[in-house]
């Protein structure tokens, strides 16, 4: 997979794949980038750190290579949210932990509340992700860098299995290292909902709760690299 990373996964999939009442499809560059750009520059969106692009940036940033590729989800006929797989060994992320054979990074963002906001949907995303990546994709790891400012994706990731190891620092941003495998999925789907909330917190790593405030870790460098790709997931 980490030689061939887009091709093998792309071969795995039909046209369109059907996971809990979503459709994923391959990112279409042309018909997607002004839904994509429309959704980047939503407030909660900042996460992403791609607001004010114009379409041509958007689709430079955006275009599938060897080793990274995007997805469009839809439901009930509309395009909901996007998400790119990539592989962590080609990406930032892979300086900051020993990356393993079956490993697949993820970034995700949501479309705004199309009317009455459903209870629960960004989550049946996230699960339909995981079902995407660890079972139609066998991945043997989802790994995730999510911002450290992003509280609701934290509890999201929580629910879904994910669970941070440590906190690191990126070019753009602090973030949180977090990893899901299949049986961590499981041993979530049979955790009590009383028992999430305190899993939620004890699951951000000690570094991060003792130095969340320090300009250090909030703030991103000021010798940052231009950004190349899309670091984080979305606020949910």
């Amino acid at each position: 997979m980490a030689n061939q990373f887009s091709s093998h996964c792309l071969t795995q999939l039909s046209a369109i794949t059907s996971i809990n009442g979503f459709q994923f499809r391959a990112l279409d560059l042309k018909q997607d980038l002004p839904t994509l750009q429309s959704w980047f520059n939503q407030e909660y969106a900042q996460f992403w750190g791609m607001q004010g692009l114009n379409l041509a940036a958007i689709e430079n940033l955006m275009a599938a290579t060897q080793h990274k590729f995007a997805l469009m989800g839809e439901w009930q006929g509309k395009s909901l949210f996007m998400v790119e797989l990539y592989d962590p060994a080609h990406d930032e992320i892979g300086h900051h932990y020993p990356v393993a054979p079956g490993d697949c990074g993820m970034h995700l963002i949501i479309a705004p509340p199309d009317g009455n906001p459903i209870n629960g949907l960004s989550f049946k995303v996230m699960d339909a992700i995981a079902q995407l990546v660890l079972e139609k994709l066998a991945f043997n790891r989802l790994v995730v860098e999510p911002d450290q400012l992003n509280s609701k994706i934290h509890r999201l990731n929580s629910r879904v299995g994910i669970r941070y190891e440590k906190a690191i620092q990126l070019s753009t941003k602090a973030a949180f290292l977090g990893f899901c495998t299949a049986a961590d999925r499981q041993l979530e789907s049979s955790t009590p909902s009383s028992m999430r909330l305190t899993q939620t917190t004890s699951a951000l790593p000690t570094l991060a709760k003792q130095d969340l405030a320090s300009p250090s870790l909030t703030k991103p460098s000021s010798l940052a690299a231009p950004i190349t790709s899309p670091m984080t997931l979305s606020t949910l």
